[in-house]
């Protein structure tokens, strides 16, 4: 584990701790938590049920979910339906009947959380205007709120949108490409970070008896670029492997502000009363797709799924394809496909652990500013269950849990967070 993860989980776990002896749990502010008192002691899970298209589905009752808590299965006693929103997204015509006929809750908080630092300066705008767009869907009632990191400006949630508007429209993007003299893509450093420790890399091989050339080029990535950069020169290969190296603190270094952005934003978010619908917006997390490769970062995933859970979080991730195979020298040398997805996967991988981790999902996009994206978060997010669930005495110690919801019906997708915490009994 490098140095910057093992900070970072450090720090992460301090929040963690922090939480579980700070927040609340609960589902509904105070004034509406009555209307969910039972004849038993339950826990609020709460639960989203769609179908193919991303609607909602309305009228299961407790007999339609299983749910279990560490691989154990514990009782539903209640199942309340809530609808947050009378808006019909763009190109659909009516609302399903069943959600239609529901009533409509309360406000909700909405928390946008835009990772500026995963887009290149000047590449945001699109999806800045079309995460506009989506804020000026939600219903007048629901409360806004707008974190740009890692800045780390902080809007708190409001129903008053000029603010959160204008801050978007400030939003470009500001990372900064990082340029190399040979033309090295961010698949090639991962690699070369892997085989620095390698046995079969140009440094302990340099001095043995002479192999195929293919050969060597197919054992080590810095042969791979010598081959293309610069044959023939006799110390391009360490120059390249130096190089190597000193960008892959770089890409370091862009992981770790998204990380730590979004832990500042989830220790904001378990000082917030109620449910919290969290949109974040990232060009992209790299991580490593080799166990010896660099960026890694450990469990972090996991963590910030837990956090989130405490929180009382549920995280969308709009997930923008930059289109930038390289880094500032990708114009120069042209990334095969397998290339450029395989980038794709290391740039997502975090994004969908974290997202699942905490209820919500990863929506890709590859072209345009993600209006598509943000219509089915809309659809998604536009109504969910409210389950009391009652725990055995084992679970009630405060510490995270595995949490697994299902249906009794086929061809629903069921999303909810992972990680369930049930506080100790008050025997007061």
């Amino acid at each position: 584990m490098t140095r910057f993860a093992a900070v970072a989980l450090r720090s992460i776990g301090a929040v963690l701790t922090m939480s579980l002896a700070s927040a609340v749990w609960s589902d509904r502010p105070a004034a509406q938590q009555a209307r969910f008192r039972t004849s038993v002691d339950v826990i609020a899970v709460d639960v989203q049920v769609i179908d193919k298209d991303g609607y909602p589905i309305a009228q299961l009752g407790p007999e339609s979910f299983e749910v279990s808590i560490n691989g154990h299965k514990r009782k539903v006693v209640s199942a309340q339906f809530l609808r947050h929103t009378r808006n019909v997204t763009r190109g659909d015509a009516t609302l399903p009947d069943s959600l239609a006929e529901t009533p409509v809750a309360d406000g909700r908080t909405v928390v946008l959380a835009v990772d500026n630092g995963s887009f290149e300066t000047g590449s945001a705008g699109e999806t800045m205007t079309a995460l506009k767009n989506f804020v000026a869907r939600l219903e007048p009632v629901d409360r806004v709120g707008l974190f740009v990191f890692p800045t780390g400006v902080w809007i708190p949630p409001t129903t008053d949108r000029s603010t959160v508007g204008i801050r978007l429209d400030r939003t470009v993007g500001e990372k900064q490409a990082i340029r190399s003299r040979f033309n090295l893509s961010v698949s090639e450093i991962v690699d070369i970070t892997a085989q620095s420790t390698n046995p079969n890399s140009f440094l302990t091989m340099r001095n043995t008896a002479p192999m195929d050339d293919a050969t060597l080029v197919q054992m080590d990535p810095v042969r791979a670029v010598r081959s293309r950069e610069c044959p023939g020169e006799a110390d391009c290969m360490a120059r390249i492997y130096a190089e190597g190296l000193t960008l892959a603190v770089q890409l370091e270094q862009q992981t770790q502000a998204s990380l730590q952005g979004l832990e500042d934003l989830l220790a904001r978010l378990t000082t917030l009363p109620g449910r919290k619908s969290v949109l974040l917006v990232s060009a992209g997390v790299l991580v490593s797709d080799r166990p010896d490769g660099r960026p890694r970062i450990g469990d972090v995933g996991r963590i910030l799924g837990q956090i989130a859970a405490r929180a009382n979080a549920v995280v969308y991730t709009i997930h923008i394809d930059s289109h930038t195979p390289g880094y500032g020298s990708a114009s120069q040398r042209g990334v095969g496909s397998s290339e450029r997805g395989r980038e794709r996967t290391m740039q997502a991988s975090f994004l969908d652990e974290f997202s699942s981790a905490a209820g919500g999902s990863r929506l890709y996009v590859g072209v345009g500013g993600g209006e598509s994206a943000f219509d089915r978060v809309l659809r998604e997010a536009s109504a969910h269950y409210l389950l009391g669930v009652e725990p055995a005495d084992q679970d009630r110690d405060g510490k995270a849990r595995q949490l697994r919801v299902k249906v009794a019906r086929r061809g629903l997708t069921v999303r909810n967070r992972q990680w369930v915490l049930v506080p100790a009994r008050d025997r007061s």
